[in-house]
């Protein structure tokens, strides 16, 4: 328990006699160090606190001086002021006393026949011993939190461990993505869900937060699994953390964070989920009803949503940021959105998918954050807005698409709707008949291609894409330009359809568009 100046004067081994500023006996808190000075002005020297002890040496016989001492240890936040007796003044000078009344600041006399190191050596002895006290209990806290975690007890048990010192205190647990993990209410305090939204946008920026919420102290601390934030923990009272308390507030968190790496983590387990949902949807294994629950479930609006892509780097790539892993990017991508809303990021085809509110700017901070880490090598793709549960297929291939066709330059935020061709097809798959139409345009020349090994698919894509011109698609093919017209004859003889005929530019451009996508 912390040291009080009645304590002291308690004492009688010392002697000590309270002459002035009784009225801050208890207003100046406790003592927290001793020290001895005869100079004028010690305060440049005092961090408040402490007991000055002094025999009035280097204020006598000047009573401006010693109303000056008194009012500059009062504002300096002293405990108290300790007056020697008998060495240079037999007395307290009346200025000093007048003083001390009026700022409420204690004054005791020390008889002469008591040094001022036993009074020092009584203050230290005390602080020591309250030292080890913390650190004794710090020890004994650690040893209940590990056999709470190794019970089973959860992380209710773990936080009641903690808390039973700190009655004062309410607390609330979050997970990640601000779903509460576990609460207690304590002395007529509440730690409501509410908090979240008041202390998770400075939380992720710093691993602990002290602020006032509707008059009252809210202490919010992070719990990481590495160097990953899992968790937040909260704590609500009627005043500040003490020093022995903010110990075994680290010794909670600890404990929280040994808790939850006992299984899969809070942050991994969510994205699982997301990862069976993408897989399934991209599998046509979930019906309109059910994707639409499992929608609502992740708190994604069947109604309005688009999906972000990026793709999963190579696991040699890296950036100024240091290597890019798979949980990195996701942690960076969960991280930028969460001020959009509750992040929805998933695993699915090799690239990094979340599922946002449309209309919003959550690409462009995923796409800084991913800069920001020396990772702008990664583009980042978005789909077009989804109206329907069903449309979240068409959604994922959309970003997919726009995230790893080659742009201008790297990184920043590609939209699938300024893709042109690749953009449009990119929502198709083979339900809507994608590969009937390849087969009925282009069957028989890739037929013709893989019998004979001829190159005219490709013939076909060179044309097309030097804009119907001869000579330049001749030269990219390295052939005469007898060669390419015998060529796209022979495409005209296979499918009916000549590729230089205007009207059959739109079939041969969508048929070789949805052949390559069905490659890749």
């Amino acid at each position: 328990m912390p040291l009080w100046l009645e304590h002291l004067l308690e004492d009688p081994g010392l002697g000590l006699e309270l002459v002035a500023g009784r009225g801050g006996l208890r207003e100046r808190g406790p003592v927290r160090w001793a020290h001895i000075s005869e100079i004028p002005d010690p305060t440049p020297w005092l961090e408040g606190g402490e007991i000055l002890l002094t025999t009035g040496m280097g204020v006598r016989d000047n009573p401006t001086l010693q109303r000056k001492l008194v009012v500059g240890l009062a504002a300096r936040g002293c405990a108290a002021v300790g007056f020697g007796l008998g060495v240079c003044l037999d007395d307290v000078p009346d200025a000093m006393l007048a003083e001390a009344d009026e700022r409420a600041l204690p004054l005791f006399t020390v008889p002469y026949e008591v040094p001022f190191i036993a009074v020092t050596k009584r203050v230290s002895r005390h602080i020591f011993d309250e030292h080890y006290a913390t650190l004794r209990g710090a020890v004994d806290l650690h040893r209940q939190v590990l056999a709470s975690v190794l019970s089973g007890s959860g992380v209710d048990g773990v936080l009641a461990t903690v808390t039973r010192p700190m009655p004062g205190f309410a607390y609330v647990l979050y997970d990640y993505y601000g779903d509460v993990l576990a609460q207690h209410e304590a002395g007529g305090l509440t730690a409501t869900a509410a908090l979240w939204a008041e202390l998770a946008p400075e939380l992720l920026r710093r691993d602990r937060v002290e602020t006032s919420v509707d008059g009252r102290v809210a202490i919010g601390s992070v719990v990481r699994l590495g160097d990953q934030v899992e968790a937040v923990l909260v704590l609500v009272g009627e005043r500040g953390l003490h020093e022995h308390e903010a110990l075994l507030l680290e010794q909670g968190l600890a404990g929280i964070s040994l808790e939850l790496a006992r299984g899969l983590s809070a942050r991994e387990a969510h994205r699982q989920r997301v990862d069976d949902l993408l897989a399934e949807v991209a599998g046509g294994r979930l019906g309109h009803l059910a994707l639409e629950q499992q929608l609502h479930h992740l708190g994604v609006d069947p109604a309005g949503y688009e999906v972000l892509c990026i793709a999963r780097p190579a696991a040699s790539a890296s950036g100024a940021g240091g290597p890019v892993s798979e949980r990195s990017l996701c942690a960076l991508v969960e991280h930028a959105v969460m001020a959009c809303g509750r992040p929805v990021v998933g695993r699915w085809d090799g690239a990094i998918h979340c599922i946002v509110a449309p209309g919003g700017d959550a690409a462009e901070r995923v796409a800084d954050a991913i800069s920001g880490r020396g990772w702008a090598h990664l583009p980042v793709g978005r789909s077009r807005t989804k109206r329907t549960a069903n449309d979240l297929a068409a959604a994922l291939r959309e970003a997919e698409v726009a995230a790893t066709v080659p742009g201008p330059a790297p990184g920043g935020v590609r939209d699938v709707a300024a893709l042109g061709l690749s953009g449009l097809l990119a929502g198709i798959d083979d339900a809507l008949g994608a590969r009937a139409f390849v087969d009925h345009v282009l069957g028989r020349v890739l037929e013709h291609d893989a019998r004979e090994g001829t190159q005219l698919a490709n013939t076909l894509r060179a044309y097309q894409r030097h804009g119907c011109r001869p000579g330049p698609a001749a030269g990219e093919l390295c052939v005469h330009r007898h060669t390419l017209a015998y060529r796209l004859d022979r495409i005209r003889v296979l499918t009916g359809r000549d590729p230089r005929d205007g009207q059959h530019l739109l079939a041969f451009g969508l048929a070789l568009e949805l052949e390559a996508r069905s490659r890749s």
